[in-house]
């Protein structure tokens, strides 16, 4: 779960902290990463990311939807139909389902913490949607696991998030410490609050919301919510840094925030409806006239980049721990 820092925060200070004790593990036994030479779908393109692919980078599966609508694919030992952990770019689809239930008149960006939970006596009561989908909450990054927990964890080719519920998320936002409220503070904690709560006024879980509101209408069939009882046991693995096999981040609690599997195909029909739909004022990096947002997992990184103003969107995805932000900022659209 990713994105471009601004600051060097608590989040930032926790990734260094996982990265040290990551290189240290190389010491036992890595294995040397090189990108993928099987070449899939539209040659230009395949010849882009052969070019452009960072070190470390694996399998590579790419998408591009120009102005005009039509859709090019291309891999590196992927094609369109090759499943990756988008990470948090699982937040854009809790930000649309935000939109969706505004639109729907369920909630407002107004609504609170509290309004939804029936409870007037939380530290995060009166914390707005709004406030948890902008990452102005006061929420810290992660809660319920330390940063120390999270760096052993991916060293041991774990899921840091295992075993987080629903419950238990509602349960840490009953007695979170708010700090620096109103100042943006990249939170995935928050917006696994957001996602649970959008799906407890609509009565369902998250992962039923998501499916019922946009990967069904869509027609976006390969891809889900990953929980310890959907996501199958063959699921491909990424891998990390030392290029081992990672485990799947399969939790319920921080599934709003992190934790979709998609197709580079299955991206194209989200980027359709969000250059037809519009992008809302909240969630979304909005950079050098683009909207973006990153992710990454223990063994995956993913990138997902809308142009509205030329109407036209790219997403690539990685099946290593290697950050590909750049490539795709500069995918050919």
């Amino acid at each position: 779960m990713k994105i471009k820092p601004r600051h060097l925060t608590a989040g930032t200070v926790a990734s260094l902290i996982a990265i040290a004790i990551l290189v240290a593990g190389l010491t036992f036994g890595p294995k040397h990463i090189t990108v993928a030479q099987t070449a899939t779908g539209d040659p230009e393109l395949a010849g882009y990311l052969a070019q452009h692919a960072p070190k470390g980078a694996h399998n590579l599966a790419a998408a591009v939807v120009d102005s005009n609508g039509a859709v090019k694919f291309a891999g590196l030992g992927a094609d369109e139909n090759t499943e990756f952990e988008i990470g948090s770019v699982s937040k854009t689809f809790t930000a649309e389902l935000l939109r969706q239930a505004v639109e729907r008149g369920e909630v407002t960006l107004d609504t609170t913490v509290g309004e939804i939970l029936d409870d007037a006596d939380m530290s995060t009561s009166d914390i707005t949607l709004k406030e948890l989908a902008t990452h102005t909450s006061g929420l810290p990054r992660i809660l319920g696991i330390s940063a120390f927990a999270v760096a052993i964890s991916m060293q041991r080719k774990q899921n840091p998030y295992d075993g987080f519920t629903t419950q238990r998320i509602l349960d840490e936002a009953r007695t979170a410490t708010l700090a620096d409220r109103g100042t943006y503070n990249y939170s995935n904690f928050g917006m696994a609050l957001l996602g649970h709560l959008l799906a407890r006024r609509a009565g369902t879980t998250y992962a039923q919301l998501a499916q019922e509101r946009i990967f069904t209408p869509l027609g976006m069939s390969n891809t889900y919510v990953m929980t310890p009882e959907t996501t199958p046991a063959n699921a491909p693995r990424g891998l990390d840094i030392t290029g081992h096999p990672t485990a799947t981040w399969d939790d319920e609690g921080y599934g709003p925030a992190g934790g979709i599997r998609s197709t580079a195909a299955d991206m194209t029909r989200f980027m359709k409806h969000l250059l037809a739909q519009g992008l809302p004022d909240y969630t979304w990096v909005r950079e050098q006239d683009v909207a973006w947002h990153n992710g990454m997992t223990g063994g995956f990184a993913s990138m997902l980049v809308i142009d509205p103003r030329n109407n036209n969107a790219s997403f690539v995805a990685n099946d290593s721990n290697v950050a590909i932000d750049e490539l795709g900022m500069e995918l050919p659209r």
